[in-house]
């Protein structure tokens, strides 16, 4: 898919691990051939553009990575679905990265559910929230009719949904960077799962002692807690040279990868914390622990916490040589 003088280029992004996802990827997909304004747009689909087409030769994982960033590369404007208790992680770790590029992100999601942690509540999450445009689709009940067919007419109203709402919404964002706060530079950005568990609160903690005994300046996010500030994340990840992310969760936390997805265009050195000794493999000969994109975006990743001190030590000690 090459880039052409005023051709609009979309990345539709929507979970493809199952048959049924990828059926509602594709009505996701003609609900943006709808669009009118964006009639003459090209639309990248992940999987279908990627898994099917790349050579499954070699590091087949990294080949579907390394399309979908030169697909990422070309992007104007990203749209997405995300339902569910878990987001998808490559998603997200794509979202993240057009926010580097400052395309505008637009969210879609079907879910009953909303999220609110102690007294604020949020659309899907503290960052989603603050930097995509999200648009919740409400199911509609008609008692005339009957299970199926109220949740077939329903499948219809959403595709309308989304055609309307990207019909009609300004594509303009403004470049997060020139809201960032200023304040001090860590080396070291952490974030392991945005301290939202007691177990990763610890982890954090042993990873700031060490960093402290070694004079390594540092910025943990605390997404969870309750006056977050998402700008000053995003101020340490900028000015950071290392971020230390972690990935013991079923699926890793949405804002994480997010955060990842966006150091990793800014040219970060990325430390992946992935102690699970579980192996997943996928169709097409992929073969991966967490989710590809994550893994493939790392520089290292560390199955003990021994191995990120090492490893930090060792870097930044390097760095500090030069």
């Amino acid at each position: 898919m090459e880039k052409q003088e005023g051709k609009t280029y979309i990345y539709l992004a929507t979970k493809l691990f199952s048959f049924f996802d990828r059926l509602v990827s594709e009505i996701m997909y003609d609900s943006l051939e709808r669009v009118a304004r964006l009639s003459q747009s090209s639309i990248y689909l992940p999987f279908r553009d990627s898994n099917q087409k790349v050579s499954h030769e070699g590091n087949v994982a990294e080949n579907i990575f390394l399309a979908d960033i030169k697909a990422l590369n070309k992007t104007d404007i990203f749209v997405a679905r995300l339902d569910g208790l878990s987001y998808d992680a490559g998603i997200g770790f794509e979202i993240g990265y057009c926010i580097a590029m400052e395309v505008p992100i637009f969210v879609f999601s079907t879910d009953f559910m909303r999220t609110r942690i102690e007294t604020k509540m949020y659309n899907l999450s503290p960052l989603l929230t603050e930097l995509a445009n999200i648009f919740i689709y409400e199911y509609s009940y008609d008692k005339e009719k009957s299970y199926y067919d109220e949740l077939q007419n329903n499948v219809t109203l959403f595709s309308r949904f989304v055609t309307d709402a990207l019909e009609g919404v300004d594509f303009k964002i403004a470049p997060i960077m020139k809201n960032i706060k200023e304040g001090a530079v860590p080396e070291v950005f952490i974030d392991i799962c945005g301290c939202k568990y007691e177990w990763s609160r610890l982890l954090s903690s042993k990873i700031e002692s060490f960093l402290d005994e070694n004079g390594i300046t540092h910025w943990t996010s605390n997404r969870y807690s309750i006056d977050y500030d998402y700008k000053c994340d995003f101020y340490a990840l900028s000015v950071s040279k290392i971020m230390i992310v972690c990935y013991d969760e079923n699926e890793p936390d949405i804002d994480s990868c997010i955060l990842q997805g966006y150091a990793y265009k800014k040219k970060k050195t990325i430390v992946g914390y992935e102690s699970s000794n579980v192996t997943y493999y996928v169709e097409g000969a992929q073969e991966m622990h967490v989710n590809f994109m994550l893994e493939q975006s790392c520089n290292y990743i560390a199955g003990d916490l021994r191995s990120i001190k090492k490893y930090i030590k060792a870097t930044v000690s390097y760095e500090n040589k030069e």
